[in-house]
C-alpha cells in the first residue's frame, strides 16, 4: 500500500502562494518538493482567493525579481563571453595575415 504525504496547510499555502505571485515555476516547485504539478495547481486554485498579507506578496515578487535578475545576468555574461572570443578570433586572424606575408595592393604599388 501506497503511503501519500500529509502536507500542513501552512506549507500548501505557502507553495500556492509562489505559484500565484509567479516567483517560482510550478514545474520547478514540483521537481524541488517532489509533488506533482497536478497537486500543485489543486493547491493554487483552493489558495488564490485568499489574502495573502503584504509581506508575504512582496517576498514572493523579490524571489520573481531575483530569479529575472538571474536569467538577466546570465545572458549578459554569455554574450561577453561570446564578444570576447569574438576578439580573440579577430586578433589571431590579424596576426597569421601579418605572418603570412599576404601582398595587399598598396605593397605592390609602393614597390
Amino acid at each position: 500500500m501506497i503511503r501519500r504525504k500529509h502536507y500542513s496547510e501552512e506549507f500548501k499555502r505557502k507553495i500556492a502562494l509562489e505559484i500565484i505571485m509567479g516567483s517560482t515555476p510550478a514545474g520547478e516547485i514540483s521537481k524541488r518538493e517532489g509533488i506533482s504539478s497536478t497537486t500543485l495547481y489543486k493547491w493554487r486554485d483552493n489558495y488564490s482567493s485568499e489574502n495573502y498579507s503584504s509581506e508575504e506578496q512582496e517576498v514572493a515578487d523579490l524571489k520573481r525579481q531575483v530569479r529575472e535578475l538571474k536569467e538577466t545576468i546570465s545572458d549578459l555574461a554569455l554574450e561577453n563571453h561570446i564578444l570576447k572570443k569574438t576578439e580573440q578570433i579577430l586578433k589571431q586572424m590579424k596576426k597569421q595575415e601579418r605572418l603570412s606575408g599576404s601582398i595587399s595592393p598598396r605593397d605592390l604599388e609602393s614597390k
